[in-house]
């Protein structure tokens, strides 16, 4: 066990060797294990003295412990920041390679080369329940500890942005736009506009021309109907053009996993 000496209790170094000797010069036993002290024979300036040591690993595998602990917390604080849900938290893309989920191989390629600078997005495309959202979560995981990310859903954003308009909000639409361009990585998910509504419309367009602007990186998460419906507003059609001008597309080509375990 560590013996812990404050230096300014004492004039030189020869006084503070001194009294790490007295303190260790009598017989104790590990805090972890109960396991005795071994003792040792130490000689310094021609004396000799007797002074137990530690025989046992405890105190650094402790420390590790305690390390390991600390930074899984850490992590779990990121996660909760990144919007990540408890359903996602032990989502690995090795995982999901296991599994058998599709793009695994361009996921790892692109969190290997992950530059926030680059502007490089991805556009996942695939019907309901293939992993698409999974996958998602599973780069931003591997992404976090060195990176800011957020996973957030279209309806999120516009549900808040609604409640920004009310007269006592306490943010302003522009500044929701600006906290979601300041991130390394956004995810959206769902990204399910509903052209009918203009104010969406406008509020879905004004978002990725703050992302093309400020070459922000990017995953966008899309059903195939999602994009037919969007290319029937011409507005949209920037929108999508940007998209496809930085996005890589991930084509999920497989049926739905979910109910599988049911069946």
């Amino acid at each position: 066990m560590a013996t812990i000496i404050n230096n300014s209790d004492f004039k030189n170094a020869g006084q503070v060797i001194d009294n790490v000797l007295v303190q260790n010069s009598l017989p104790r036993t590990c805090q972890y294990c109960g396991k005795a002290y071994k003792p040792n024979e130490l000689e310094v300036n021609g004396i000799k003295r007797k002074v137990y040591a530690a025989n046992c690993n405890c105190y650094d595998e402790n420390k590790k412990k305690e390390e390991a602990q600390k930074h899984k917390e850490w992590l779990q604080e990121k996660f909760k920041k990144a919007n990540i849900g408890k359903r996602y938290f032990d989502i690995t893309l090795e995982k999901l390679e296991e599994w058998g989920t599709e793009n695994i191989a361009a996921a790892k390629e692109y969190v290997s080369n992950f530059n926030p600078e680059s502007g490089a997005s991805i556009h996942m495309i695939g019907e309901f329940g293939n992993g698409k959202t999974s996958e998602g979560y599973a780069i931003i995981k591997a992404l976090l500890p060195k990176f800011n990310c957020l996973a957030i859903t279209w309806n999120e954003i516009v549900t808040r942005c609604y409640y920004a308009k009310a007269f006592d909000a306490t943010e302003t639409v522009d500044q929701i736009l600006n906290w979601l361009s300041q991130f390394d990585l956004l995810m959206i998910d769902e990204f399910v506009i509903n052209i009918k509504d203009d104010k969406e419309i406008n509020l879905a367009t004004a978002l990725f021309d703050n992302l093309y602007k400020d070459n922000k990186c990017f995953i966008l998460i899309n059903n195939p109907c999602d994009i037919i419906d969007i290319k029937k507003v011409p507005r949209l059609g920037k929108l999508l053009d940007r998209v496809k001008d930085q996005a890589k597309i991930f084509t999920f080509k497989h049926a739905s996993y979910r109910g599988v375990k049911n069946a």
